[in-house]
C-alpha cells in the first residue's frame, strides 16, 4: 500500500509540474505532431510524411483532442499517461520492499530529461514506456520457472507499440540480441520462439495494412528515405571529425546531461566487486552487464539500416534506456543491501546513505524544471490568443517558423481560409503587395524567435529583399512586437 501511495504522489508531482512549471512548446516537432493529430480527427493522413507512422502517440493525441479540444493539457495528457505507466511498472518491479520503490521513484525523478519530457507532445516518452514494458516482460520470463508464453506475447506487443511510436526502438537490438544468444547457448529458446512468432505476425499484419492503404507495404521506410536531409546529426555524411567528436566528447556530454553517468558508475563498480569476488558468471552480473550493453548501444548502435549513424547528441533520443538503467541500478543496490542485512546498523546506514545520494541527484531536475517558466511561454500564449481575438479580419501575421506553428496551434489549426492567418517570414510577397483589404503584419516575440533562432539581421534581410518597410501598428498586444508591412 505504501508503494502505491508513493507512485500516486510521483504522478501527482508530474501533474503539478505541468500545471505550474510547463516549459511550453519548441515549435517544430511537437507542434507538427499536434497538427498531424488534429488531421487524424478530420480523417486526414499523409502517407508521404514519415512522422505519421508514429501512430501510437498521434492516435492518442488525436483522441485527446477529440475528447477535450486542442489545448496544452490535451496535448500533454498522452505523454503524462506514458510517464505514469513507467512509474507504475517501477512500482510493480520493486513492490516487495517500500524503500526500493521509493529509491526507484527518486532515481526516476533524478533523470532530468525524463521529467522534462514527461508532459511534452513528443514520441520519446512512449518509446521509453513500451520499450521498458518489453524489457520487463523478458526479465520476468527469465526469472520464471515454467512456460512464459504470455510474457513473450506481451513482450512482442510492447515492442510493436514502441516501433509504432518511434524508430529509435532499434537501439534495443544489441541488448535483446545479447539475451537471445546467451539464452540459446543455455537451451532457453521457448520464449524466443513465441516472441519471434508474435513479432512476425504483427509485422506481417502491419505490412498488409500498409499495402491495402497505400499499395506499398514498405511505404513507411520509403517515406523516411525520401525525406532524409543533411543535418547536424547526419554522421554518415559529415566529416570524420564530426563523427569522432560525437563518439567521444559528445558521448560523455550525453551521459552527463541525461543523468546516466550515475548508472554507468554503479554498473562499473558492481562489475569490479563481482570480479574481485569471482562472481562474474553469477545471476548478480545480469543487471550491471545489461547497463553496460545499454550504455554502449547509446554510442555505437546505428539508427540507420544502410550506414553507421548513432543518435543525435540530444538526451530525448535515449530516454528509452532510462527506466532500464534505473532498474539495473536499484537491483544492484538491492543486492548490496541484502549482503549487509546481517549487520542491521550498517544496513540502516547504507539505506540512509543511498537515499540521501538519490535526493542530492534531484538538483539537476530542479534546475531544469524551474528554468522553464522563465522563458515566459504563458505570457506569449495569452498574448497570441488575445491577438487572434482583437485582430481585424482578414489579417496575416508573418513571423518565425515557431511563431507560425504556435499561432496555428493556439487557433486550432483553422486552415488557409481563416480570417487571421500565421505564415512564415519567407512567404512574404515582394512589392507591390497584392491588392485587397488584407492587413499584413510583422509579428515577433522573444519566446518564438529564440526557439527559431531568428535574428534581427535575418528579418531585415528578408524585408529589404522584398522592398518592404515597417510602420507602427495600431494594434498593440503586450509581449508581442507588431509592425504594419508596407512597400518602401
Amino acid at each position: 500500500m505504501k508503494g502505491k501511495v508513493l507512485v500516486g504522489l510521483a504522478v501527482g508531482l508530474l501533474l503539478l509540474l505541468h500545471a505550474y512549471y510547463f516549459y511550453g512548446h519548441f515549435g517544430y516537432d511537437d507542434l507538427h505532431y499536434a497538427e498531424l493529430a488534429n488531421n487524424l480527427t478530420r480523417g486526414q493522413f499523409d502517407p508521404a510524411n514519415p512522422f505519421n507512422y508514429r501512430i501510437v502517440p498521434l492516435a492518442l493525441t488525436a483522441l485527446s483532442y477529440r475528447l477535450f479540444g486542442i489545448s496544452d493539457w490535451a496535448s500533454a495528457l498522452p505523454a503524462l499517461l506514458a510517464s505514469a505507466l513507467i512509474l507504475y511498472l517501477l512500482y510493480r518491479t520493486f513492490r516487495a520492499a517500500t524503500w526500493l520503490v521509493a529509491l526507484a521513484l527518486l532515481l526516476y525523478l533524478a533523470l532530468p530529461w525524463h521529467v522534462f519530457y514527461a508532459d511534452k507532445l513528443m514520441t520519446d516518452s512512449f518509446v521509453a514506456a513500451f520499450g521498458f514494458a518489453a524489457w520487463l516482460a523478458y526479465l520476468r520470463a527469465r526469472r520464471q520457472v515454467g512456460p512464459s508464453t504470455k510474457l513473450a506475447v506481451a513482450c512482442g506487443i510492447a515492442l510493436f507499440l514502441a516501433f509504432n511510436s518511434k524508430g529509435t526502438v532499434i537501439l534495443l537490438l544489441p541488448l535483446f540480441a545479447g539475451y537471445l544468444i546467451t539464452d540459446l547457448v543455455r537451451g532457453r529458446y521457448r520464449f524466443w520462439m513465441t516472441l519471434s512468432i508474435t513479432v512476425a505476425t504483427l509485422l506481417a499484419a502491419y505490412l498488409a495494412v500498409c499495402y491495402l492503404a497505400t499499395g506499398d507495404p514498405l511505404v513507411r521506410f520509403r517515406a523516411i528515405e525520401a525525406t532524409h536531409y543533411l543535418n547536424a546529426c547526419s554522421y554518415d555524411q559529415l566529416g570524420t571529425d564530426v563523427l569522432h567528436d560525437r563518439l567521444t566528447r559528445g558521448y560523455y556530454a550525453l551521459l552527463t546531461s541525461s543523468g546516466y553517468w550515475v548508472h554507468a558508475l554503479v554498473a562499473v563498480v558492481t562489475l569490479v566487486v563481482l570480479a574481485v569476488r569471482g562472481q562474474l558468471r553469477s545471476p548478480l552480473a545480469f543487471f550491471p552487464l545489461t547497463a553496460v550493453v545499454s550504455l554502449l548501444s547509446i554510442n555505437f548502435m546505428t539508427i540507420s539500416l544502410t550506414s553507421y549513424n548513432p543518435v543525435c547528441e540530444d538526451a530525448r533520443h535515449i530516454l528509452l534506456f532510462g527506466p532500464i538503467l534505473l532498474v539495473c541500478t536499484v537491483s544492484s543496490v538491492q543486492a548490496a543491501g541484502h549482503y549487509l542485512r546481517p549487520r542491521p546498523l550498517l544496513h540502516r546506514l547504507f539505506v540512509v546513505g543511498v537515499g540521501t545520494a538519490a535526493c542530492a541527484l534531484l538538483l539537476p531536475t530542479y534546475r531544469l524544471v524551474t528554468y522553464g517558466p522563465t522563458l515566459g511561454y504563458a505570457k506569449v500564449k495569452t498574448a497570441l490568443i488575445e491577438l487572434q481575438r482583437d485582430a481585424p479580419s482578414p489579417s496575416i501575421f508573418y513571423g518565425s517558423e515557431v511563431t507560425k506553428n504556435l499561432g496555428n496551434y493556439l487557433a486550432g489549426f483553422p486552415g488557409g481560409d481563416a480570417g487571421v492567418q500565421f505564415l512564415p517570414l519567407e512567404s512574404l510577397p515582394p512589392c507591390p503587395l497584392p491588392a485587397g483589404d488584407t492587413a499584413r503584419y510583422l509579428l515577433r516575440s522573444w519566446y518564438t524567435d529564440w526557439h527559431a533562432k531568428l535574428s534581427d539581421r535575418q528579418v531585415e534581410e528578408v524585408l529589404n529583399a522584398r522592398a518592404l518597410r515597417r510602420l507602427p501598428a495600431p494594434l498593440e498586444v503586450t509581449e508581442l512586437q507588431l509592425s504594419v508591412l508596407d512597400c518602401q
